[in-house]
Formats: structure tokens, sequence, C-alpha cells
């Protein structure tokens, strides 16, 4: 398994400088801070809980602090002040690309064919790490079979986003460089419009890859991607971020739902909509507590994902299809769900 933590992200003066001088940063600047310590959570990195279906896996756990979903490769100078600068350190794709030659060199003197199978998964921006990553993660381990899932991070984006972290040369990340040239139309989705972006990332990894598996986990109405969707709208200007209503809730469940089925036309991929406002829930207790949807646990479709005892519970699974909780619509239904663990 190789896991992608997860920590926000940034890609303005605003979001990188300002954003941490406050009570809600944009995204987690430092690797020794506790969201990194993988001892520090539960689900899937609980090796001690015996309903861990991934308790004997190895894993390859990926800390992050860079602000670039696992994917910059540029050093940014942003504006601190009148005529002072601040540089963060968007590495990301770099630090990865440090791991996995690691994990080659691992496997060259443990076992030469390399593993049999890769999990690829993460978590919040580390879901975008995953699934932008598989590609190189395939071409470094070409005889693995291949699983992705991407826990609570289903692209619902914005066009100012997609100008100013990932499009183009003068972008904050460098992130066109680095989209893998093997998979055929996959460099070419950062040309594409916001809402058109992730489906494409997903078109192209389930065309190229028929043998492998790919899926994604969210919430019905996950209020930390509302959140960072607001955000996006208001990049610069913090006031507004978690001033959101229950409308900006609908629109971002509404995105989400678009982007979970519009891969579905592929039989190598399935979606799990679970209802509630959490967001992600491979590094929680309630991995093994999650109610089910449509009669399926998360557990036994997280299990199934990789072909084990429950291979047939890997189905699309939505709440949408049994009943939903009800959607936060009142400020302190939606402070609850933010600070919800």
């Amino acid at each position: 398994m190789i896991f992608f933590n997860g920590g926000g992200a940034c890609w303005n003066s605003t979001t990188c400088l300002a954003s941490l001088q406050s009570a809600e940063p944009a995204y987690v600047p430092s690797d020794d801070l506790p969201e990194n310590n993988p001892l520090r959570h539960d689900g899937v990195l609980n090796l001690n809980n015996p309903d861990n279906p991934y308790q004997d896996w190895s894993i390859a756990y990926l800390p992050y602090c860079t602000g670039d979903i696992h994917f910059g490769s540029k050093d940014a100078a942003y504006l601190a002040g009148p005529g002072i600068t601040k540089t963060i350190r968007h590495h990301g794709f770099d630090n990865f690309l440090y791991a996995r030659k690691w994990l080659q060199h691992y496997f060259e003197h443990k076992n030469k064919r390399g593993p049999a199978k890769i999990l690829v998964t993460g978590v919040s921006a580390g879901a975008y790490g995953a699934a932008l990553n598989y590609a190189h993660i395939k071409a470094a381990f070409p005889r693995a079979k291949g699983y992705l899932l991407a826990d609570g991070g289903n692209g619902v984006l914005t066009d100012s986003f997609m100008r100013d972290a990932i499009r183009g040369p003068h972008s904050a990340w460098n992130f066109d460089a680095n989209m893998a040239q093997s998979v055929p139309g996959l460099a070419s989705t950062t040309a594409l419009d916001a809402s058109s972006f992730a489906p494409a990332i997903y078109a192209a990894l389930t065309d190229y890859y028929p043998r492998d598996r790919f899926s994604q986990y969210s919430t019905i109405h996950d209020t930390i991607q509302v959140l960072f969707y607001n955000i996006m709208l208001n990049s610069n200007d913090m006031s507004q971020w978690g001033n959101f209503t229950a409308q900006r809730i609908a629109a971002w469940s509404n995105g989400m739902l678009r982007n979970s089925y519009a891969a579905v036309a592929a039989p190598n991929y399935r979606f799990y909509i679970a209802p509630g406002c959490d967001h992600t829930i491979l590094r929680s207790p309630a991995m093994y507590s999650e109610a089910t949807v449509n009669g399926v646990t998360f557990l036994d479709w997280f299990e199934g994902l990789t072909e084990g005892k429950n291979r047939r519970a890997w189905s699309n699974a939505s709440c949408t299809d049994s009943g939903c909780q009800f959607q936060p619509s009142t400020p302190a239904q939606i402070n609850i769900c933010l600070a919800s663990p």
C-alpha cells in the first residue's frame, strides 16, 4: 500500500501565507506536526485491529506539508507584505519521486519481481496525489496488479483555482510538467475546464489500465470538501472561507455526484457515497463502523476493491439510492460538521 496523507493546499499569498496566521490555515506546513504521524491515526493505519484487511500489507506512508496535493515541483514566491516575498517549496511530486526510488531499491534487494499487488490510496489532498501519481507508480512496478482508492478528493474545483494552481507555466505548482505522458489524454486534462478535469483523469486511467481497479469514496455532504470549494471561490478573502450556506453544500454535492457518476461506464471503476458530512474515512475508526449503503458496509467494499474475500461487495453504492442523512442547513449544524474529527 502506498498511502498519500492529506493536509489541505495553498496556491497564493492568502492561502499560503496569511492563512497560517489565522484560525483557518489552508494547509499543514510542516511534516513533523501530529497530522503527519501515522501512529496517531486509526482506520487502515491501525495495524493492531484484527478487522483491518490490510494489517499484514507493507505500507509506504507519505507525509504531506507542501500544499500542492503531492504534485508540485516549484519554489513559489508569494507576497508577504509591501516589497516582501516569502518562498514556499511546492515539491510534493519530488518528494513522491524520492519515495518511489526508495521503494524500487527496496524491492531490487528483497524481491526483484516487485510486489504482486499495489493499493494506491490517499485522503483529502492525498486522494488527488494518489490519482495523479498512479501512472508514475505503475511505471515503476508494471507487473503489479494496481488498485486505487481516492478518499475525500472528488475534484469539485473552480476555473480560477485551475488557472492559479494548475494550468500553465506561471501557475503555483508547475503541475503540467509532472503529468504522465505515457497515458493517452492524461497530460491534456489540465487544459479542460474545472468541471471536466477530474472525470477526465479517471477516464484516462481506467481506459489505459483495464486490468486495474479504480474507486472513490465520499460522504454526501462532506463539509471539508465544501470548505475548500468555498476557499477556491474566495481565495483572497479569508473572512468568507467558513461562511457558506446550505446552497453552497448542495452545489458541491451535485458536483461530487456528477464527478462520481462520470466514470461509471468504465467496468473497472466504482464509487461509495456514504451519508453524513464527515471528511474521509481511511484514517478514522468509522472505517470499521460505517453504516451500510445499499446493504454493503464500507469495510466489505474496501476489501472487495483488492479482490479479497468480499470481492462481490465492490459495487457502486450511493446513499442517494437508499436515503441520505439530513443536509446541514444552519450555521450551527455546519460548524458541527466542520468540527467532526
